[in-house]
């Protein structure tokens, strides 16, 4: 048979007239073409690589490999081909059988080109199950996560993998997929529950049938994946379902867990991973050896792993330095793989548009950007970054000490370790109001890039028995999530109590004995449950309580002890020198005129607290402009009459008594 073809790389459009005009820019190439003058004959023997897509497989008509090499030779009929052809049967859709294409690895027949006739013998080589041609999505910071779930497809085990959303369960398992060349099924939780009873049940069957069906199509020792999307959907706890909802969930789980024991049995080769965000609402059965049984737990990332994160994207796209890449991870406890890729690359974009610096878009980017783990956190969350120890004055000794009780040994905790130094667990700060203790706990954490989580009395109580007890252990459970953290406990004296005292049985004080009872656990680590504590970073056990009082005689003896709040703080009432710093560090905001004499000014606020001085020299700047509204400074008349206006809160027995309770404490 002799037949006149053309072979050519590129499609091209021939312009019959030459003065034609081309408005359009386009990118035109001339190839030439060559027609192949030699005789097409039928090649004797193929081999091929062919691509599956095992989602759109046909496998109740693909039974056999000999049905696969039918399908295979009525596609590629009266078509002609040579050695390292590309196939590509997309092009047939619903009639590809799920056959995407293919690539001709080596043929035999007496010329270069030909095509495949009845006698043609056709091989097949490799069976490639993930044709797409997609860039994978780059993972880091789970190396170890990594190797436990190799090591289970090695042992042909099933496995349940558990962990927040955003930590890259479904990525990985995929990512494993492609690059060991195993055929993976889906099923996507709630997207394959259907609304009739019984439907849901029968699309199961369909499932693992066409599993079985696959292994026989397949016929050699090859491991087939059926991922389990959000498992916990499928496969519900039953308790506290009303009578028609149980009875349909109910039937569904039940009938996934009698197919996972059949088809267990039956086939050595499948394995089935299912993935949960939420564990604690799974039905325990598919927990049990046999099914489910091996447990790989996706943390929220470290600070280590969060570079690791960081570095798999700059990796891609080289836009920020190593200590950049520091800075983020730094500042983003609490963040998941999804959300530091989303804040990544939002950031590097912010950056070419605005031009701005990398701290400022980096908080302005945060601001826009919130881990998930935060958005309804209970209590106060501190996000401004920009604050430090620095950022009220006085205190001098005291900021040291913290610094290297607390933002030292974060940073460097190898120095501490290696003396047996633990890390400080609690601080009690105490001192007449308005001397700072709230913003100094503030401070402490923004320094250190500790995520701060605050409460009072009044969000914990409630008219109902037992939520403020939730109420506790949700917090601290959102501060080991988002460690390393602060939670700061304002006005702790009303909050727990002191059980020594007079009054604390019965009525109200009962909710207050459950409450200290529940913080007490909740401070030893010993409250949270064991789902939880699966879930959770290395930096977990860094949180740090912080809490405030100025009554220090109304906490209870236990909160006390070494190993709770081990060190307490006196924070006193400035002095003179102190009351000048903080005048100075308040002159950086308000205009002062030269003839302020703020030394003068310090001596004559005795008995001053911080806030008082404060609101001293607001009023001046009110004077200011009350007086003229297009001042631009605050002269020291300004101030005396302020002065005379706003008198001290503090009374010298207040101080006194909080530096007797000091001295008592160090006896």
């Amino acid at each position: 048979m002799c037949r006149e073809a053309y072979f050519g790389h590129q499609i091209v459009e021939l312009v019959e007239n030459g003065s034609h005009n081309i408005t359009k820019k386009v990118n035109i190439a001339l190839v030439e073409i060559c027609p192949i003058r030699e005789t097409l004959e039928s090649f004797q023997e193929v081999i091929l690589d062919v691509e599956l897509d095992c989602e759109r497989l046909k496998v109740d008509l693909l039974l056999t490999k000999q049905c696969l090499n039918d399908a295979l030779r009525a596609f590629l009929m009266r078509i002609f081909f040579c050695r390292s052809s590309k196939l590509d049967f997309s092009c047939l859709r619903e009639r590809s059988l799920g056959i995407c294409g293919g690539y001709v690895k080596h043929t035999q027949g007496s010329s270069l080109y030909g095509e495949i006739r009845q006698e043609t013998v056709i091989k097949i080589d490799q069976i490639r199950f993930h044709p797409e041609l997609r860039a994978r999505k780059p993972l880091g910071g789970i190396d170890s996560v990594r190797v436990q779930l190799e090591e289970a497809l090695t042992e042909r085990r099933s496995v349940l993998l558990t962990g927040p959303s955003g930590t890259g369960k479904y990525s990985l398992v995929k990512l494993i997929a492609v690059e060991q060349n195993l055929p993976l099924f889906e099923i996507r939780g709630l997207h394959f529950v259907r609304s009739l009873p019984g439907e849901t049940e029968a699309e199961l069957r369909k499932m693992f049938l066409r599993l079985q069906l696959f292994d026989e199509l397949m016929d050699e020792e090859k491991p087939i994946i059926l991922l389990v999307k959000d498992v916990d959907t499928i496969c519900p706890k039953v308790e506290g379902k009303k009578s028609e909802e149980y009875a349909n969930v109910a039937r569904i789980a039940s009938q996934f867990v009698a197919l996972v024991d059949q088809y267990k049995e039956s086939s050595k080769n499948l394995i089935i991973i299912g993935t949960t965000s939420n564990i604690e609402s799974m039905d325990n059965r598919l927990r049990r050896p046999g099914r489910l049984d091996k447990e790989i737990a996706f943390g929220m990332p470290s600070k280590q792993q969060r570079i690791e994160i960081l570095r798999s994207f700059h990796n891609t796209a080289r836009s920020m330095t190593d200590g950049d890449l520091n800075e983020i991870a730094q500042r983003t406890a609490g963040y998941v793989g999804a959300e530091l890729e989303l804040l990544y690359y939002n950031l590097a974009r912010e950056m070419h548009k605005k031009r701005t610096s990398f701290l400022e878009t980096l908080t302005e980017v945060q601001k826009k950007h919130r881990p998930a783990s935060l958005r309804s956190a209970t209590g106060l969350v501190g996000t401004d970054a920009s604050l430090s120890m620095d950022s009220f004055a006085g205190m001098d000794t005291l900021k040291s000490l913290l610094r290297l009780c607390v933002v030292e040994q974060l940073a460097n905790p190898a120095r501490f370790t290696r003396l047996g130094i633990h890390p400080l667990k609690g601080i009690l700060l105490y001192g007449p109001p308005g001397c700072a203790k709230t913003t100094l706990a503030k401070c402490l954490a923004a320094e250190s890039g500790m995520t701060f989580l605050s409460l009072s009395p009044a969000e914990v109580y409630s008219p109902y028995v037992g939520d403020a007890e939730k109420l506790i252990t949700r917090v601290f459970n959102e501060a080991r999530t988002n460690a390393p953290a602060v939670v700061f406990l304002d006005e702790i004296d009303s909050l727990v109590g002191n059980r020594g005292s007079a009054g604390m049985k019965g009525g109200s004080s009962a909710v207050n004995m459950g409450v200290l009872s529940t913080l007490l656990m909740e401070m030893d680590g010993i409250g949270q449950a064991e789902q939880v504590a699966g879930m959770l970073s290395e930096d977990a056990k860094r949180v740090v309580v912080i809490a405030a009082t100025n009554r220090p005689d109304m906490v209870d003896d236990a909160l006390l002890r070494p190993g709770r709040l081990t060190k307490m703080i006196h924070i006193p009432a400035p002095d003179a020198r102190a009351r000048l710093a903080i005048l100075k560090k308040l002159g950086e905001k308000i205009p002062f005129a030269e003839d302020v004499n703020l030394e003068e000014l310090a001596d004559n606020t005795e008995r001053y607290s911080g806030a008082d001085l404060q609101n001293l020299c607001t009023q001046a700047a009110l004077n200011a402009a009350t007086e003229d509204l297009d001042a631009k400074i605050v002269t020291m008349s300004h101030l005396q009459l302020a002065l005379a206006d706003v008198r001290p809160s503090l009374t010298k027995e207040q101080i006194e008594w909080y530096h007797s309770y000091e001295s008592d404490k160090r006896r």
